[in-house]
C-alpha cells in the first residue's frame, strides 16, 4: 500500500506530487521543456538514514541558491535546514552516529574537497580539512575520504597531508569529532597503491607495481606480513584487475572479491583471509558490469548482487531480500525500484524509484508500520518535479556491428514525431573512456536534444565496461582510432536503419566525449555538419605529462592512453585543426583538475591560426563541468542556440565539400 504524507510533510511534498498525476492529454508533440527546469539543482538527493532510522537527510537548494543539507525527522515529519555553505555547494555527506554527519564540498570545480562536521544536537559545524587552492592555500590540510568507515562513529579513513603547513602526506584515520590526523595502520608500504581498509581502519589489502605485474596483496591482522594472492599484467591491471577486492564481511575476515580471466566472464567470489583460500559458498558469474553488493546492515550477510548491462539488474541470493523486493516493484509498477539507504535494524529504508523518464523519486519503507495499522510505504519527494513523464522520451537498447565486425551496444533515443521520418542526429559519446559506460536511465542532456527535435545516439564503444574484459582491452591506444570508428560506424547505422538524416549529424560530448568531437570534426569531418566538445581533451600530450599519481596514473597513462610521441602526437586532434569544415562550439572550466586549461589555450590558438568559425564559453569558477545551476544553465541555452543554427532540421547546415580524410595515425599503434 502506498500513501502521501499529510502535513507537515505537505508544504514540501505539494509539488513531488504534481508527478504522480493522472497522464494528461498532450498534442502530438511535447512543449519545450524549460533549460531551467531541465538542468536545475535537484530539489531532493542523497537521502540517507540515520542508523536508529529516526532521522533521514538529504541534500536540497534550501532557497539559498546553494545545494546544503536538509533534515528530517521521522516521528514528527518536521523538515529543517541541517547546514549550507555560502559559497560552494555542499557535495556530499556521511552519517557518522545518530548525531553527526560529515560533509564536504570542492571550491569551483577543482575536487579538492573541504571537509566538516556538524552535530544534530549543537548545530556547530567544525573543520577538518580545507580545499587545495594553488597560489593561495598550498599548505593546506587537504584530505579525500577513501572510506567513511561506517562502523567507526570516531573516524573516517582519508589520503591527505598530515597538516596544515607540512607537505607530508599519507593515509591517515581522520578524528571527526576533533580533527586530530593519526596514521593509518599499514599505510606505510612503499611503493603501495589500491589501499583498502577493513571495517577497523587497518589497511588490509594493497597493489604494488613490482617489475611488469601488478602485485596484489592482504594481510590477515596489524601484527602480520602482506601476502601476494594474486598477479595481474602491468598493463591491464589498471581497468582489468584479477583480483579486485570489494568489501569486507563483518567479521572482517571474508572478503567480497571479484576475480577475472581473459576470456570468461567475471565471478563474485568470498575469500577467507585467515585461511587464504577461496569459500566454497559463493562462486557466482557476473552477467555485465558489477556494480555493487547488496549487505545486511551489518555486514553480515550477502543479499545480493548488482549488475548493469542493457539496464540494471540484480541477483538476490538471499530469498526473504528477494521477495521485499517482489513487493516493492509491485506497489511501484513501471520504474526500476531499489534500497538506497538502511536503518540498522534493516527494518527502515529509503526507496529510489526512476526510470528514462523519470527523475528519481524518493519513499520511505517502514516494515514496522503495517502491524500498527500504517502504509508501509510513504512518498518523500523528486529529484526533479517540475519533470512530467509524457513529455520526455524513451530511451531504446540498440546494437549494430562495427567494422571489424565488433558488436557496439549503446542507446538510441528518438524525438517525438520521428517515426517512419529521418530526422537530425546527435552522436553523443560518454566520458571516461575505460571501463565508464552509458546507462539507461534519466538523462537531462539526452530529454533536451530529443526535445527540440534531434535523435541521440550513445554508443558504448570499445574500451566501455559492461561489455567483458576482451571488450573493455579493445580499446587500449585506440584514441582517435578504431573506438572513433565505432562512432563513425553508429553514424552509417543510423542512417542505413532510417533514423537520421545524413546532411544533419552533429558530435557532442563531454571529457574523452569532447576528445572524441574534437576527432570526430578534425579526422572524420565528412560525416558531421557542427560538433560541441564540452571539457574535451585535445592534446594528449598535456594528459600524459600531467601524472598526479606515479604508481597507477601514469601506469594507466602508459598502457591504456599510449606513451609513444609520433602515436601522441597524430592523436591529438589540436594538430589537425585545418581539417575542420564546420562550426563548433567549446566550453571549458579554469579550475579543470582533469583536463586542464591548456587544452583549450593550445586549442583556440590553432582555431584562430586557421581562421576556423567557432564559439567558447570559458567559465572562471568551474572545473570538469559546471556544477554550479546558473553556468549549467547558459552553457546549455549556447549549446541549444548552435544547434538550432547549425543542426536544425530547418536551418542552414554549413557543411564542406565531401571528401575523407584518412585519420593521420591510422596503420600505427
Amino acid at each position: 500500500m502506498i500513501t502521501h504524507r499529510s502535513s507537515p510533510f505537505r508544504a514540501f511534498l505539494a509539488t513531488a506530487l504534481l508527478a504522480l498525476t493522472p497522464p494528461a492529454l498532450h498534442a502530438a508533440l511535447p512543449p519545450l521543456i524549460p533549460l531551467e527546469v531541465l538542468f536545475a539543482d535537484s530539489q531532493m538527493r542523497s537521502v540517507q538514514l540515520s542508523p536508529d532510522g529516526s532521522h533521514l537527510a538529504f541534500l536540497t537548494t534550501l532557497g539559498t541558491g546553494k545545494i546544503g543539507i536538509a533534515l528530517m525527522d521521522l516521528q514528527s515529519g518536521q523538515i529543517e535546514p541541517l547546514v549550507a555553505a555560502k559559497d560552494e555547494n555542499i557535495k556530499f555527506y556521511v552519517w557518522k552516529g545518530n548525531d553527526r554527519i560529515v560533509y564536504g564540498g570542492d571550491l569551483g570545480g577543482n575536487e579538492s574537497n573541504a571537509l566538516r562536521a556538524i552535530t544534530l544536537s549543537k548545530r556547530k559545524a567544525i573543520e577538518l580539512a580545507n580545499s587545495h587552492q594553488a597560489g593561495i592555500d598550498d599548505n593546506a590540510d587537504t584530505a579525500s575520504i577513501i572510506d567513511s568507515l561506517k562502523f567507526d562513529n570516531q573516524h573516517v579513513l582519508i589520503i591527505g597531508r598530515k597538516g596544515v603547513g607540512t607537505w607530508t602526506g599519507g593515509v591517515y584515520l581522520l578524528d571527526v569529532q576533533y580533527g586530530d590526523r593519526a596514521k593509518a595502520p599499514g599505510a606505510d608500504v612503499e611503493g603501495a597503491f589500491g589501499l583498502m581498509a577493513d571495517n577497523t581502519g587497518l589497511i588490509r589489502c594493497l597493489d604494488r607495481l613490482q617489475e611488469k605485474n601488478v602485485n596484489h596483496y592482504i594481510r590477515t591482522n596489524l601484527k602480520s606480513d602482506f601476502t601476494k594472492v594474486a598477479s595481474s599484467p602491468a598493463d591491464t591491471a589498471i581497468e582489468a584487475p584479477i583480483w579486485q577486492p570489494i568489501l569486507f564481511g563483518a567479521d572482517n575476515q571474508t572478503l567480497y572479491v571479484i576475480t577475472r580471466e581473459l576470456g570468461h566472464t567475471d565471478r563474485l567470489r568470498a575469500y577467507d583471509v585467515a585461511t587464504r583460500s577461496f569459500l566454497p559458498g559463493l562462486d557466482f558469474p557476473l552477467e555485465g558490469e558489477f556494480d555493487s553488493l547488496v549487505m545486511s546492515w551489518d555486514r553480515s550477510k550477502l543479499l545480493g548482487v548488482y549488475t548493469t548491462t542493457e539496464k540494471r539488474n540484480v541477483h538476490w541470493f538471499d530469498a526473504g531480500r528477494a521477495a521485499l523486493q517482489a513487493k516493492i516493484d509491485g506497489a511501484l509498477p513501471g520504474t526500476v525500484n531499489f534500497i538506497a539507504s538502511s536503518s540498522a535494524d534493516d527494518q527502515v529504508h529509503v526507496l529510489v524509484s526512476t526510470s528514462d523518464r523519470q527523475t528519481p523519486v524518493y519513499y520511505i519503507l517502514n516494515l514496522l508500520n503495517p502491524a500498527k495499522g500504517r502504509p508501509a510505504i510513504m512518498m518523500l519527494g523528486s529529484a526533479n518535479p517540475n519533470l512530467h513523464a509524457d513529455d520526455l522520451r524513451p530511451q531504446r537498447p540498440i546494437s549494430y556491428q562495427a567494422r571489424d565486425g565488433l558488436t557496439i551496444h549503446g542507446y538510441l533515443t528518438l524525438p517525438a514525431g520521428a517515426e517512419g521520418q529521418r530526422v537530425p542526429l546527435i552522436v553523443h559519446p560518454h566520458g571516461g573512456p575505460y571501463g565508464v559506460r552509458d546507462v539507461w536511465g534519466f538523462d537531462p542532456e539526452v530529454q533536451l536534444y530529443a526535445n527540440r527535435g534531434y535523435a541521440v545516439l550513445q554508443p558504448n564503444y570499445r574500451g566501455s565496461g559492461g561489455y567483458g574484459t576482451e571488450f573493455l582491452l579493445a580499446g587500449r591506444k585506440e584514441w582517435g582510432g578504431k573506438m572513433q570508428d565505432d562512432l563513425s560506424d553508429g553514424v552509417k547505422w543510423a542512417i542505413a536503419q532510417g533514423y537520421a538524416d545524413p546532411a544533419r549529424v552533429a558530435i557532442v560530448g563531454a571529457s574523452y566525449g569532447g576528445y572524441a568531437a574534437l576527432a570526430g570534426v578534425t579526422f572524420t569531418p565528412e560525416l558531421y555538419c557542427c560538433g560541441v566538445n564540452y571539457v574535451g581533451v585535445s592534446d594528449l600530450t598535456i594528459i600524459t605529462s600531467h601524472a598526479r599519481i606515479p604508481g597507477s596514473e601514469r601506469l594507466f597513462q602508459k598502457n591504456w592512453i599510449g606513451d609513444d610521441p609520433t602515436y601522441l602526437h597524430d592523436r591529438s586532434p589540436v594538430n589537425f585543426v585545418q581539417n575542420i569544415r564546420v562550426p563548433t562550439l567549446h566550453a571549458y572550466g579554469e579550475n579543470d583538475p582533469r583536463v586542464d586549461i591548456d587544452h583549450w589555450k593550445r586549442l583556440k590558438a590553432e582555431l584562430d591560426r586557421y581562421n576556423k568559425p567557432y564559439e567558447f564559453v570559458r567559465e572562471g569558477n568551474e572545473g570538469h563541468g559546471f556544477g554550479n545551476e546558473n553556468a549549467r544553465v547558459r552553457f546549455y541555452r549556447q549549446v541549444e542556440d548552435f544547434l538550432a543554427r547549425n543542426l536544425a532540421r530547418n536551418g542552414k547546415v554549413n557543411v564542406g565539400p565531401s571528401e575523407v580524410i584518412d585519420l593521420p595515425a591510422k596503420g600505427t599503434n
